[in-house]
């Protein structure tokens, strides 16, 4: 077995032993097959019935035999498809035998007169598609050889003529005869197998084309997709109708939507901007901003909307590409106060000269004339209101100055947490702290950055200051400072149980003399701006009307100094 085995692999060309394509044509045979005997029984029963009016007659007999056969053998292949390891020998080997069995038909139907000699040709192709060329022309080749000593025999009275009744006698038959009808078949043969297998190679090599090119196809659109997914970039398209067809996960994660949530939705009823501002359809690519509340917050998007166009350059909807601007839109905001600060440095040292010189002058001058002249109680006390408001004045002047300075802090390391904890407790002794509001703290250890003690002290006393104006009597002022080793930032924060930063005020909280409170002068907050700015920091604001208010105040670590985590709580 092993013999043939090799011999067969031989013949056949070289290839897989069996992969799921070949499998599938296998199956395709022996379903055609079992088809084609099928029909066969079926019209020599009809024959049969029409022309005897009875089944069982002499010729009829050895079809039965033929056809019960194949449906044996049938059977047999079925079994033994699921263990064949070698595809190709066995569909070589039931191709072979069906020539045998096409060959036994036609002995049986008349020889060199039978029709059924057209049914070499059923094998011949099968071995071409299952085979290819050197298939297709090895059956033929095995066709020929039994076909032609099939005739041979008949013709030189080995084997008995088969009672056919449709042929003519063997009696007028010549050897030229029987060698005109091999030459025939015989070409025929060896021509069907070239054209099968040729066709069959075609076939072949097409669907290896359509499969390499199917396979690019689906690489370049996974790459295509890839790109749109990793795009951190919102992308959504909508059809003509405005209706949105498709979003990336990095536009359902700025939307804090799902996926169904927007698909099939209004491109207007996700971005109204796009109808309020009357955008043209079918003008280019342009760009607006617009906010949105995502999640419960307030969010700055950007859009750019440009035409979507197929691949004959017809409009066929919109794309919009966006992107959540609000932390740029807050930088952009700080450097408009950083810059309206730097105007207030400007102006500085001309209020130096312009006021405080000449208030100095003043108070000096109210001194003396209360020492050369008794005043009345009058005067005295007219007196001590000048010396009192040149005195604020010049404190409010020093505040300002402070304020929008431009020297630099003396930086030096400074154990943060040791600061807080000693300025947390000068300021619990205010009498509010000790009387009607709680003070609470939350302060890790070992939290260390470098800075100006002083300054930060100063910054840190002010969010305090601010926070305790701002709570009511019975609430709670809260502490909390913590160090971050893995984005190497000190983070503190302040917070109140006020009522919150009213919206008109809130974009301008940092810009000097800006305040809600009566007798405040509005530099505090400014000085705590330009104190962290001063320190590479950030102050960010936490606060919606109603709501508790928190500034937190975001330092650079010192370096190479371990964070450890671990606070005391404490309640005041």
């Amino acid at each position: 077995m092993s013999d043939l085995r090799r011999a067969i692999n031989v013949i056949l060309p070289e290839g897989p032993k069996d992969s799921p394509e070949l499998r599938k044509r296998v199956e395709w045979l022996m379903l055609l097959r079992l088809v084609l005997t099928t029909l066969l029984l079926g019209a020599t029963i009809f024959f049969q019935l029409r022309e005897s009016r009875s089944l069982f007659v002499d010729p009829a007999i050895p079809l039965y035999v033929l056809v019960g056969t194949t449906f044996f053998l049938s059977l047999i292949y079925v079994f033994c498809l699921p263990v064949v390891t070698d595809l190709k020998v066995f569909s070589f080997i039931q191709v072979v035998a069906d020539v045998i069995y096409t060959t036994v038909l036609v002995y049986f139907t008349g020889g060199a007169s039978s029709v059924f000699t057209l049914l070499y040709a059923l094998p011949i192709a099968a071995s071409g598609i299952l085979h290819y060329r050197r298939g297709a022309i090895a059956i033929a080749f095995i066709a020929s050889g039994l076909f032609s000593l099939l005739l041979n025999l008949e013709f030189y009275g080995v084997l008995p003529a088969a009672y056919w009744p449709w042929v003519s006698p063997w009696s007028h038959r010549t050897p030229d005869y029987v060698l005109w009808v091999l030459l025939v078949h015989i070409t025929f043969f060896f021509v069907f197998a070239v054209i099968a297998g040729s066709v069959a190679e075609q076939l072949q090599s097409v669907r290896i084309s359509l499969r390499r090119t199917e396979t690019d196809y689906s690489r370049l659109a996974d790459l295509h997709m890839g790109i749109v997914r990793s795009i951190p970039s919102g992308i959504i398209t909508a059809n003509e109708k405005d209706e949105v067809s498709f979003v990336n996960n990095a536009g359902t994660a700025l939307l804090g939507s799902q996926l169904s949530e927007v698909v099939g939705t209004s491109l207007g009823s996700i971005f109204p901007v796009l109808v309020h501002n009357n955008l043209p359809r079918h003008v280019g690519s342009q760009s607006c901003r617009t906010v949105k509340e995502i999640s419960g917050e307030m969010r700055h998007l950007e859009l750019t909307v440009s035409e979507l166009k197929g691949r004959d350059g017809v409009t066929t909807g919109r794309l919009v590409i966006f992107d959540d601007v609000t932390r740029l839109r807050q930088m952009e905001e700080r450097v408009n106060l950083s810059e309206k600060q730097a105007a207030f440095v400007r102006i500085a040292a001309r209020m130096a000269h312009e006021i405080r010189n000449p208030l100095a002058a003043v108070r000096g001058a109210t001194e003396l004339l209360s020492q050369i002249r008794n005043e009345t109680v009058t005067e005295k006390r007219l007196l001590d209101i000048v010396i009192r408001e040149s005195d604020r004045l010049n404190s409010l002047l020093g505040d300002f100055l402070q304020t929008v300075g431009v020297q630099q802090p003396v930086k030096k390391r400074v154990m943060l947490t040791d600061l807080v904890e000693e300025t947390v407790g000068l300021f619990a002794r205010e009498p509010r702290i000790r009387e009607s509001v709680r003070l609470e703290t939350i302060i890790n250890k070992g939290v260390e950055v470098v800075g100006d003690s002083a300054r930060l002290r100063q910054a840190l006393w002010n969010l305090l200051a601010n926070a305790l104006d701002a709570t009511p009597d019975g609430g709670t002022v809260a502490v909390v400072l913590k160090g971050d080793s893995d984005t190497s930032q000190a983070v503190l924060k302040v917070q109140d149980t006020g009522a919150g930063i009213p919206p008109e005020i809130r974009d301008r909280i940092f810009e000097p003399f800006t305040t809600t409170k009566e007798k405040g002068t509005g530099l505090g907050l400014s000085l705590v701006l330009s104190i962290i700015e001063a320190h590479d920091g950030t102050v960010e604001v936490e606060s919606e009307p109603g709501s508790p208010t928190a500034f937190v105040v975001i330092l650079p670590l010192a370096d190479s100094e371990p964070i450890v985590s671990g606070g005391d709580r404490n309640h005041g």
